[in-house]
């Protein structure tokens, strides 16, 4: 593997700090020094190639990236305001066994993630509804 470079090494302390899954810009905002986002986005390639990092894709071109050090990670994502949590219930392990059955696979690993509205942008689109602004 090849040196993990100050910023490197900053980007994975800012991931492994959060709760929730972050994209490039969140990272970016976090960081003390400001590169070009462009070695943001190189560092997160690199990082996720040595899987030190890994990332995932809702129902949107953003790329949102999360530590591997606390897996199995789930996720919620609100598809109106891209808001995303994580939780750690795995609900998986019965599905897993009964695909490794029916279809003679051996899985490796898994993302599992919910999209929906979340709380916050229902009640939004329920007032604008209200005030006749739909």
């Amino acid at each position: 593997m090849k040196k993990l470079t100050p910023l490197r090494k900053s980007v994975i302390e800012i991931i492994e700090g959060s709760s929730s899954p972050l994209n490039a810009e969140n990272i970016y905002n976090e960081l003390e020094d400001k590169p070009d986002i462009s070695n943001v986005y190189r560092s997160l390639t690199f990082l996720e190639n040595e899987g030190l990092v890994r990332s995932v894709s809702f129902e949107c071109d953003t790329r949102f990236y999360f530590s591997t050090k606390r897996e199995p990670v789930h996720f919620i994502h609100c598809k109106k305001c891209h808001k995303t949590e994580s939780f750690y219930e795995c609900i998986a392990g019965d599905i897993e066994e009964r695909i490794k059955f029916r279809h003679d696979f051996t899985i490796t690993d898994h993302v599992f993630y919910f999209i929906g509205i979340c709380g916050e942008c229902r009640k939004e689109m329920a007032r604008k509804i209200e005030e006749g602004n739909v």
